[in-house]
């Protein structure tokens, strides 16, 4: 499996069962030179919940992905953003590589 497979499907899996939508919920990984980016969109009423209070869930959600990242792939050194897309237009993303 590749860094994107992996990553995805933890991630999905993960904000499936924190929202309450979890139809609307969905996990872009974009790959980049220095950096792995992982958009996470939900629907408007689950964000906060995707934040948590002072963006403690992302923040764990990051550091579990990082720790994933770096015993699957140790030879890949990006750093791993996360980004909760919340007010962005419908059709905003980072081009796929």
């Amino acid at each position: 499996m590749t860094i994107t497979e992996v990553l995805k499907d933890y991630v999905t899996e993960t904000i499936k069962k924190i929202v309450d939508n979890s139809n609307e919920a969905d996990v872009i990984i974009a790959i980049s030179t220095k950096s792995v980016i992982v958009q996470i969109k939900v629907d408007r009423t689950d964000c906060g919940k995707v934040i948590g209070k002072k963006g403690r869930i992302v923040d764990a959600i990051r550091t579990i992905v990082l720790a994933i990242k770096s015993s699957k792939f140790p030879e890949d050194t990006r750093k791993v953003l996360i980004e909760v897309l919340e007010d962005e237009k419908d059709d905003f993303k980072y081009n796929n590589k």
